[in-house]
């Protein structure tokens, strides 16, 4: 059920520990995500796949551990927020796996106000919600959906970036370069 995502974050776990870096750019191999090249590589006739398969061992005993606290809770009346955060790492797996979602040449941040005089640079990238619409947002859907195993409700941290976002040049370092 997992596989479309887990496959991928195990393989990019694998690659940024051997490399040393979240950056993929900087990896000698699989800079750019292929899916049919990361199932080949993640196969289990592969010499990295014992390595590979350590964070789908780790990804399912969270998984379990999380569903079982979840279900106890719930029997004791409790219902669970789980927190979504706007943005993703730039050198995260999502941007590795689908960067054509993201204006990866913007980051993005909070205009001057009194308490930032030179606005603020949160640092990650900002939506290519045009791209996301052509599939129907499916991205986001895939995301409340496995939050939705664990989790009765959402709060989307600073969820204002769905209608407008302080969207700065991957370059600047200050926010107040940045425009709505």
């Amino acid at each position: 059920h997992n596989k479309h995502w887990l496959t991928p974050y195990a393989v990019f776990s694998y690659l940024r520990d051997r490399h040393k870096t979240t950056d993929y750019t900087r990896w000698r191999i699989h800079r750019q995500y292929d899916r049919a090249a990361i199932e080949k590589y993640a196969a289990p006739r592969t010499r990295q796949y014992k390595e590979i398969a350590t964070y789908y061992f780790i990804q399912y005993h969270l998984h379990l551990q999380l569903k079982d606290a979840a279900r106890h809770l719930r029997r004791k009346g409790v219902m669970l927020k789980g927190d979504i955060p706007i943005g993703i790492s730039r050198q995260s797996c999502d941007a590795w796996m689908e960067p054509e979602l993201f204006n990866m040449d913007q980051q993005a941040g909070a205009p001057p106000d009194a308490f930032a005089v030179k606005g603020q640079n949160w640092g990650f990238p900002t939506y290519n919600w045009n791209r996301m619409a052509e599939d129907g947002y499916q991205w986001w859907r895939r995301r409340f959906e496995q939050m939705h195993a664990y989790f009765d409700a959402f709060r989307i941290d600073h969820i204002l970036g769905f209608f407008r976002i302080w969207s700065i040049p991957e370059e600047a370092v200050e926010g107040i370069l940045g425009s709505f």
